[in-house]
């Protein structure tokens, strides 16, 4: 059963807003039908169960392939098409795939009069939220193929970021990963071999040799075990995640990673700079656009504790006053948004603020290649010796009791 982030005014006209567990909209609606104290104004679903399943069987659209299509619907409507008539275009060279099923409902939604934001409204569509946020300022404002260019420079930039940050954690993860396989290979199927050589003798074993040993048989006789254990650790934490997400006990550990963690904090909040700055500049009011900024951070903790800062905003503090309240958030980031409030040049501070945390972000992948592989290897290395000791060490006993 999912959760609902709702919206509810009170008698005094108080806004307010909290969590609430519920089968359905309809039980959420009956839920509140008959308290006269507040009544929902919105109520949004949270991650549940349902929806992570349609996504794991939906089929989603490349960034590459929703890029271009962008790329190509601007070019026309600065051409002079009308929307219509570039989707009509742009469906003629669209081969078979999730993203012409998707231009093709829109089409015939825009023909029988649904608004063009509406109409590409689709959770396939990557960036779903600040994609109708940009479509929707542009039909307000009369330049759409503006917004849509807008939109293709931050797409392209929010996807450099993505591919650096997947990059610099991958190369880490992959030598941690093969060094805990060489590690376990050898625990496994080596020293048990020596240790049966060994037990034909009747030397006595140093302490290391006796360690490695006793850890090798633990490890082969329970290893089932073991592995099961793991995966039922790890199955819990998700399903208790999916039951309750303001756990968020996975984006707590991402955080608090050594090198991992201020990449992904300074990624999140570099993203969310970015999603703002379009949208203001795009004419969509600093609350709208800070609600729907905060819905493109992925990680679930950083945003549980930056989903009220749109409600705060419309009770009339500023968004630098709003952000420095917010624990984890960069404090370049809070200086930079005050400055902006002050000058009212908000979006070319938030792109400035982005470009900053993207250049601190390149610094620290640099660092981290080029200081995660020697740390790597020395601790293999240092694994390695430990486990030769043992397995060279009884030969010189060997070789004592023989004579």
């Amino acid at each position: 059963m999912p959760y609902f982030r709702c919206r509810f005014c009170n008698v005094a006209g108080r806004v307010s807003q909290r969590v609430v567990f519920a089968a359905g909209r309809r039980e959420l609606e009956a839920l509140y039908r008959g308290d006269g104290d507040e009544k929902i104004i919105s109520a949004q679903r949270l991650f549940g169960m349902n929806r992570s399943l349609r996504n794991l069987f939906s089929r989603r659209i490349r960034y590459g392939e929703f890029l271009l299509f962008n790329q190509k619907l601007a070019v026309l409507l600065r051409a002079g098409s009308s929307f219509i008539r570039a989707l009509e275009v742009i469906l003629e060279g669209m081969r078979k795939g999730p993203l012409r099923e998707v231009v093709t409902r829109a089409l015939s939604d825009v023909r029988n009069g649904v608004q063009i934001s509406d109409a590409l409204n689709n959770s396939q569509l990557p960036y779903v939220r600040i994609y109708r946020a940009s479509l929707l300022a542009g039909e307000g404002s009369g330049n759409l193929d503006s917004m849509l260019r807008q939109f293709n420079t931050y797409l392209e930039r929010i996807n450099t970021l993505r591919r650096k940050t997947v990059s610099s954690l991958t190369y880490p993860a992959i030598l941690f990963v093969l060094m805990i396989l060489m590690v376990g290979a050898v625990m496994v199927f080596v020293i048990p071999r020596f240790s049966e050589f060994y037990g034909n003798f009747e030397a006595e074993m140093p302490g290391i040799s006796l360690f490695f040993i006793q850890s090798s048989r633990f490890l082969k006789a329970n290893a089932p075990i073991i592995l099961a254990g793991l995966a039922a650790m790890v199955l819990a934490l998700r399903l208790a995640e999916k039951l309750n997400p303001e756990l968020a006990v996975t984006d707590r550990i991402k955080l608090r990673a050594p090198f991992a963690g201020g990449i992904i904090r300074e990624r999140a909040f570099s993203v969310f700079s970015r999603t703002l700055s379009i949208l203001i500049a795009g004419g969509v009011t600093v609350p709208d656009a800070a609600e729907v900024a905060v819905t493109g951070i992925s990680n679930r903790w950083l945003y549980l504790r930056m989903r009220n800062v749109p409600e705060e905003i419309r009770s009339g503090r500023l968004l630098s006053e709003v952000l420095a309240g917010v624990p984890d958030i960069p404090s370049i980031t809070v200086e930079l948004v005050r400055v902006g409030d002050s000058s009212g040049n908000l979006p070319e501070v938030l792109d400035q603020n982005s470009e900053f945390l993207e250049a601190s972000i390149d610094m620290k992948v640099a660092s981290v290649i080029s200081l995660i592989e020697p740390v790597v290897i020395v601790i293999l290395g240092l694994v390695i010796a430990f486990m030769l000791l043992s397995i060279y060490l009884p030969i010189f006993n060997t070789v004592q009791v023989v004579r």
